[in-house]
């Protein structure tokens, strides 16, 4: 990925979770609408992510794991589009996630 191009992807992404600002992000030719709660580097790949809520999948009832919460890296990022719909933070959301490490912005949880 062009340096250029994540360093605009980066500062987008910091003023939707700054604004806490719902993006759209064109992921693998899927155009997704996503809550951005944390970006940083990987802990095991080392690549540039996207740690965000989905908006657009639908919960299933009988899995443990919520897949509505997910990792996007950078290069799979086609195209950014910052939203005028705000958000507010999920209650299970902590700011904590061991994946992403080191955090370059993350959004706080609510207190």
């Amino acid at each position: 990925m062009n340096p250029q191009i994540q360093n605009d992807f980066l500062k987008l992404i910091g003023i939707a979770i700054t604004d806490q600002r719902v993006i759209q992000i064109k992921h693998n030719s899927i155009w997704r609408t996503i809550e951005p709660y944390m970006a940083g580097l990987h802990k095991e790949t080392q690549v540039p992510s996207l740690y965000g809520f989905c908006r657009d999948v639908i919960p299933t009832l009988y899995k443990e794991n919520d897949e509505r919460w997910q990792i996007f890296r950078f290069t799979e990022i086609e195209d950014i589009e910052l939203t005028y719909y705000e958000f507010q933070p999920h209650l299970g959301y902590t700011g904590k996630y061991e994946s992403i490490q080191p955090a370059y912005i993350k959004l706080a949880p609510r207190s």
